[in-house]
């Protein structure tokens, strides 16, 4: 998917990041829990999640990248200013940024694979994982912004789209079935191994089934005035939950073969 910028959604975006932040240091926001009417709630670790943010800024900005024309607008090639989601040099920029921003998920099929293999039942572990997924979205979104002040000739939506919107999402079982068995290889890869290369291997192989650019992606419907999030946030949120059930299923086997 190509990443552009229109207008408004430059505002939304901007909008964001500034309510982001300001949540996340907000003077109320200490790591210890507190209550609020006898029901526990979790206190944000601004360290982690600055982290998070930083580290999904560097790999939209450096790996995902950003769609530009290497002509005049609709008459000539598009060109990705990027590494790409491929190849040895993708693998190696993943496996620098796991390694340089320890703790970091970076990537959604990680977050929702650490998210469907904890306790289920524990909601400070879903709400850490849920404000990683944010993190990752308003670091995506922060790199986009950026990405287009140093680019003047981007692709634009409606260039990419041809003036047509995206079609309706619709349910796809092999989609998912492709999408559990990549959770399951990749957790695998990722819990056996304990090696950001593997797990950055494993990532490039199966991008595509495992929604690695998910982030990216939310993040431009964002920046896109959010005309077509509704498709976009199905497939993410389908795709992240089909590779975590893969990630879960790996882990049972695991034990009943144990």
């Amino acid at each position: 998917m190509e990443h552009r910028l229109t207008e408004k959604g430059i505002e939304i975006s901007l909008f964001c990041c500034f309510l982001t932040i300001f949540i996340i240091y907000s003077p109320d926001n200490a790591k210890a829990p507190t209550k609020v009417g006898g029901i526990k709630i979790m206190a944000m670790d601004t360290k982690d999640m600055m982290n998070e943010m930083g580290a999904a800024f560097a790999v939209t900005w450096l790996v995902m990248g950003y769609t530009v024309w290497t002509g005049e607008a609709m008459a000539s090639e598009t060109a990705l200013v990027g590494i790409g989601m491929s190849g040895i040099m993708g693998v190696a920029a993943l496996g620098v940024a796991w390694m340089a921003f320890a703790g970091a998920h970076i990537l959604p099929p990680v977050t929702f694979m650490h998210m469907m293999t904890g306790e289920l039942d524990d909601t400070d572990a879903w709400m850490a994982n849920g404000l990683k997924l944010a993190m990752q979205i308003v670091g995506g979104l922060l790199a986009l912004l950026m990405m287009a002040e140093l680019n003047d000739n981007g692709v634009t939506y409606s260039e990419s789209m041809g003036g047509e919107a995206m079609e309706d999402w619709a349910f796809d079982a092999m989609t998912m079935l492709g999408g559990i068995a990549a959770g399951a290889i990749l957790w695998c890869i990722h819990s056996r191994t304990d090696n950001p290369w593997a797990t950055a291997v494993g990532v490039i192989v199966m991008g595509s089934y495992i929604g690695a650019s998910g982030s990216t992606d939310m993040a431009s419907m964002l920046v896109n005035e959010m005309g077509d999030l509704v498709p976009t946030l199905l497939d993410y949120v389908v795709t992240g939950l089909s590779v975590g059930l893969g990630a879960l299923l790996a882990t049972k086997i695991d034990e009943a073969m144990a």
